[in-house]
C-alpha cells in the first residue's frame, strides 16, 4: 500500500522512509511542504489524476500551508476524503490536535519517533483504509446488482404487457398478442433473448 510522507524536513523524511521500509511498507512518495503533497494529489482537478495514496504522515509545522489546514483542504475533495491522515507533532499540544481531528485527522504521532508506536498506528490507519475500500467495493457492486434487477424487472414489465391473458380462467390468450408492439419491441432490442420457433411462411423459403 502507498504512503506518502509529508515533512519539510529531509531528515525526519529520511527517517520515516527508513523505518517503514524496514518495515515491509516499501511503496512510499515525500513531498516537502503541503503544496508539493497537493500535487500528488491532484488537489488543482479535485483528486481526478491523483497518485493511489492509502494512507498520509503530515507534519503539522509548515511554512506556507500548515499540516492542519492541509489537511482540511484534503478532506473537502470527496475523491481523497477516505484517506487516512496521521499527523506529526513535536509535542501534543491539545488546542492543535484538537483542530487537526476538527480538519479530519484520523489519529497522530510525536517527534522523536517512537518506531513500535509509529508503526502500530501506521498498521491501524492502513487496515482501516483497506476496510472503507472492501466497503465501497461491496457497495459499487451491490448497486450494479440491483440496477440489473430494476433493468430485468422493467423489461418483464413490458413483456406480460404484449399477453393478454383471460380474468377469469387465467389463460393466455396468445393469438391475441398484440403484433405491432412486440415487432417494436423486437426491433428496439435486438440482443433481447426469445424461445425462437421458425414460422411456417419462413420455413417454406
Amino acid at each position: 500500500m502507498k504512503i506518502l510522507l509529508v515533512d519539510d524536513s529531509p531528515d525526519a523524511r529520511l527517517l520515516l522512509h527508513k523505518i517503514l521500509r524496514q518495515a515491509g511498507y516499501r511503496d512510499t512518495l515525500s513531498a516537502s511542504s503541503a503544496p508539493d503533497a497537493f500535487k500528488h494529489l491532484d488537489l488543482e482537478h479535485a483528486g481526478a489524476g491523483a497518485k493511489e495514496i492509502d494512507l498520509i504522515m503530515m507534519d503539522v509545522r509548515m511554512p506556507e500551508i500548515d499540516g492542519v489546514e492541509a489537511c482540511r483542504r484534503i478532506k473537502e475533495v470527496e475523491a481523497l476524503h477516505d484517506i487516512p491522515i496521521i499527523m506529526i507533532t513535536v509535542r501534543s499540544q491539545q488546542e492543535v490536535l484538537r483542530a487537526a481531528f476538527e480538519a479530519g485527522a484520523m489519529d497522530y504521532i510525536k517527534k522523536p519517533f517512537e518506531e513500535v508506536e509509529l508503526l502500530a498506528r501506521v498498521k491501524a490507519a492502513l487496515r482501516l483504509k483497506q476496510e472503507i475500500d472492501a466497503r465501497k467495493n461491496w457497495e459499487r457492486e451491490l448497486t450494479k446488482t440491483i440496477s440489473e434487477l430494476d433493468a430485468a424487472l422493467h423489461e418483464m414489465v413490458i413483456l406480460q404487457q404484449f399477453i393478454p391473458v383471460c380474468p377469469a380462467c387465467k389463460k393466455s390468450l396468445a393469438d391475441e398478442t398484440s403484433q405491432s408492439a412486440l415487432e417494436t419491441y423486437l426491433q428496439a432490442h435486438p440482443a433481447a433473448k426469445f424461445h425462437y420457433t421458425v414460422c411456417s411462411s419462413c420455413s417454406k423459403r
